[in-house]
């Protein structure tokens, strides 16, 4: 894998995918009591909003940093990917419009949507944009960590200064080793 071939795109995806992961553990349902559950206790919803978003993100950037192209069933990572994120934000949205679903029986409670559901479509959203856009934005496109720059060579002639890790270091400007006595002269004689 090569992480230098990942991009400020690739970026924004990895951020959206830890907030959804984040997200996914929080309250799904705004109750006026405690013990709300989070969707984690909801098969569905968790495997088609919260891991299905988080996959999508990973074959997002599986197939940026994978040398070669990998194909399934003809398409690449890559799209599957952002189709699982386009899938994630569409269950995000009706999610979050109706929360109980199938459960109207409980509408005279008022609940809504939770704090995680909201979170979920938030990063959902950023998830689906950023893989949708990273191709048609040049400032998405840009390298996310990048290369190294060379080194400026010396002046001709010139040595490198001494310092921690260079050789010669311990020796000072006159030639005198640091902590060494100074050396008296010969008396005349």
């Amino acid at each position: 894998m090569n992480i230098r071939s990942l991009t400020r795109g690739d970026g924004v995806v990895i951020g959206a995918a830890v907030l959804l992961f984040v997200a996914s553990f929080l309250d799904t349902f705004d109750t006026s009591g405690n013990g709300a559950p989070n969707a984690w206790d909801n098969l569905g919803l968790v495997m088609s909003m919260y891991v299905g978003g988080i996959a999508g993100a990973v074959l997002i950037v599986l197939a940026r940093a994978l040398p070669q192209p990998f194909k399934f069933v003809g398409l690449d990572l890559g799209q599957i990917g952002v189709g699982l994120s386009v899938f994630a934000v569409w269950t995000a949205f009706w999610s979050t419009i109706d929360p109980l679903g199938a459960f109207d029986d409980f509408n005279s409670l008022n609940i809504g949507a939770g704090s995680g559901l909201i979170l979920g479509l938030i990063a959902t959203l950023l998830l689906a944009a950023a893989a949708i856009a990273t191709p048609l934005v040049p400032a998405l496109q840009a390298a996310l960590v990048p290369a190294p720059k060379p080194q400026a060579p010396q002046p001709y002639g010139a040595q490198p200064s001494g310092g921690y890790g260079y050789p010669g270091a311990g020796a000072q400007q006159g030639g005198q080793p640091y902590g060494a006595q100074p050396q008296t002269g010969q008396p005349f004689g």
